[in-house]
């Protein structure tokens, strides 16, 4: 029985190492497989571009929010000045009366 299918497992590999690739087929497959290597690379080259890119505007976004938060803290402060004149210049209106 182990003789059989020792036989048997052998006349499956000489049966199926002709019926292979062929050496056009596998020009062809090597061929491919440069051309989605380069596609690859291209693909990686533009995700680091486009990484690169998205890190520039984050700090571009970064700078104006702190920018803006300036802008916020000064006009808290203006408006916080500008309600103390007006307190103030009422009460100098009722001392003159």
């Amino acid at each position: 029985m182990k003789r059989y299918v020792l036989w048997a497992i052998l006349a499956a590999f000489l049966v199926a190492g002709p019926v292979g690739c062929g050496k056009k087929e596998i020009e062809a497959l090597n061929t491919k497989v440069t051309q989605l290597e380069k596609d690859l690379a291209s693909a990686k080259q533009q995700a680091a571009d486009k990484t690169k890119e998205a890190d520039e505007l984050r700090a571009k976004v970064s700078q104006i929010q702190s920018a803006a938060d300036a802008r916020t803290a000064e006009l808290s402060k203006l408006k916080a000045e500008r309600d103390k004149l007006k307190r103030d210049l009422a009460a100098a209106k009722k001392k003159r009366r």
